[in-house]
């Protein structure tokens, strides 16, 4: 008879619960480092550069005024005067000041890192990974939405213009109902016609954007030179009906106007010299905007009563109240070239932001391949021409102009936040100025939204002393970095706190009717999450790197 088997060794409970909480423990440290690891800023300056260099100074400018005047300057003067009345020179103007504290940093990083990219690429080595893709995402909103809704508008204002010389296109071509939404087979082929002339060549491409600028340009100093004869002071009065609040929802409101800067930023590989150029031409094009966005719609609401400006065709309606049909022609030819300009730069830029992305693993290698003569990123030309140009065709995307400006905002936020972090050299982990800048943030929504809701002076008082109090404690990470560039921010860490500040403000300041802009946005977040949770997290070019660099972990020694 054998003898009796001896039991086999008990499971401790306790131990396979230790087991498991560790595995699980082990494998989210692995996705905290994955989603927080950075791109070494060697990586880039020493990196290859593969996009033709054929642009100059004027090109850069020509397509930041481009893309920030091209749309805003026919519709948003309208859209912002039934905000802040007359007040709106100011909002643009509060709005400009705010960017140029943005335009700055975005030069500082610009002239460190110039490849294309843009802000995607400024915040993957400041913040990591997963923040670089949601960035990357909110410009898909930013450029490639804009594009659409341009072009719906842009048919509108043809068919206005061909109805002021006489002619009629057929009713169908500019809007028409299939299966109970409103399509546009015009605004489609902007669109189409837009992405042909990208795929030529980005020569190519420069020369039809600075010729469609100059005219868009000429026109609006039209507008001014002959409007100002016609200002009455009367109509300025009350300058600002709503007071201070209303100027600024108009600055949160037309802030969107001014995303041209970022637009210059994406064509920095293919830039004669980018250290020096880019800076150049972001805040030229920025300043130039900023002038004609103040004095047009200085000069338009003194022509007329803001209720006769309306909302979609101010410029338009200036005129027509001055008895000068001729002079609204002028300004709806004028507004034609500005709406292509701008459905041009954006369908340009969308692209790089693409192109940059799949060379770092995030996307689909094939949105990297280029053309062999060109030097165009030709699959992703293509796909955003198809993807806007359907979107162009079957949805009116005027509802999204507040959720895209809230997306900007937050873009710029982070580009402020990130120069903090690129600058500083503190005694600190990585993890501790994230902290202090995470604080300082924290303390600019509560006091703009204490603004916004009028709450009592003492709540705002203290709220400011927190405010100034984490401004301190940024202060007093560390002397700066010495490291040479050809561009640095002055006045670091002030300026980019100020930029920080002001996006926050106005990002606050957008319409409270509006919920949907803030729901629209954290959709929009949903569905990139989850495309870098399916897609990207598992192709990074950073997976294969040898040495990865987590942002909780990381000491700036720059």
């Amino acid at each position: 008879r054998s003898p009796p088997r001896s039991p086999p060794p008990s499971l401790c409970i306790p131990q396979l619960q230790t087991a498991a909480a560790a595995s699980a423990r082990s494998a989210m440290d692995r996705f905290l480092d994955a989603i927080g690891r950075v791109k070494p800023l060697e990586h880039f300056q020493h990196g290859t550069h593969t996009l033709k260099k054929c642009l100059t100074l004027v090109d850069l400018i020509a397509y930041g005024v481009g893309c920030s005047v091209g749309a805003g300057v026919y519709s948003l003067v309208g859209v912002g005067a039934q905000i802040a009345g007359p007040g709106i020179s100011l909002s643009f103007l509060i709005s400009g000041i705010a960017c140029i504290f943005t335009s700055l940093t975005y030069s500082e990083f610009a002239a460190r890192v110039p490849v294309t990219g843009s802000a995607y690429t400024f915040v993957y080595i400041t913040f990591g990974e997963l923040a670089a893709w949601l960035i990357g995402w909110n410009l898909t909103l930013g450029y490639g939405i804009s594009a659409a809704g341009i072009a719906r508008s842009w048919a509108s204002y043809a068919d206005m213009f061909l109805q002021h010389l006489g002619l009629h296109i057929p009713h169908w071509l500019v809007r028409t109902e299939l299966l109970g939404m409103s399509c546009s087979v015009l605004a489609a082929a902007l669109v189409i016609g837009c992405t042909f002339i990208l795929l030529a060549g980005v020569h190519e491409s420069a020369k039809f954007n600075a010729f469609v600028t100059l005219l868009n340009i000429s026109v609006l100093l039209f507008v001014v030179a002959f409007g100002s004869t016609e200002v009455e002071s009367s109509y300025w009065e009350p300058f600002m009906p709503s007071g201070i609040h209303g100027v600024m929802t108009g600055a949160g409101v037309v802030f969107f106007a001014y995303l041209g800067f970022d637009m210059v930023a994406c064509l920095a590989e293919e830039v004669h010299e980018p250290q020096r150029t880019l800076p150049k031409g972001i805040i030229g094009s920025l300043v130039i905007s900023m002038t004609i966005y103040v004095s047009v719609s200085l000069v338009v609401t003194g022509m007329a009563p803001v209720s006769v400006l309306g909302g979609e065709v101010p410029l338009v309606n200036a005129f027509k109240f001055h008895d000068a049909p001729w002079a609204s022609r002028i300004v709806s030819f004028g507004s034609i070239f500005g709406l292509t300009t701008a459905a041009f730069t954006c369908l340009m830029g969308q692209p790089r932001i693409f192109y940059q992305m799949a060379k770092d693993g995030l996307l689909p290698s094939l949105f990297a391949k280029l053309n062999r003569d060109t030097q165009v990123p030709v699959a992703s030309t293509i796909f955003t021409g198809v993807l806007v140009a359907c979107i162009s065709f079957v949805f009116e995307l005027d509802f999204l102009a507040n959720v895209i400006s809230c997306g900007t905002l937050q873009v710029f936020t982070f580009v402020n936040a990130g120069v903090l972090l690129l600058r500083m050299r503190p005694a600190l982990s990585g993890a501790g100025v994230v902290r202090r800048v995470l604080v300082y943030v924290v303390a600019c929504l509560a006091l703009s939204l204490s603004f916004v809701f009028d709450l009592h002076w003492t709540i705002q008082g203290a709220i400011a002393m927190l405010l100034v109090a984490s401004f301190v404690f940024i202060y007093r990470l560390g002397k700066l970095s010495d490291l040479t560039t050809s561009f640095q921010c002055p006045l670091v860490p002030l300026v980019p706190c100020l930029g920080i500040l002001a996006n926050i403000y106005m990002m606050a300041s957008i319409p409270a009717e509006g919920w949907y802009v803030q729901l629209g946005v954290l959709i929009w977040l949903t569905v990139g999450l989850l495309v870098y949770i399916c897609y990207g997290i598992r192709h990074s070019a950073l997976n294969n790197a040898t040495v990865l660099r987590p942002l909780l972990q990381i000491h700036r020694e720059i």
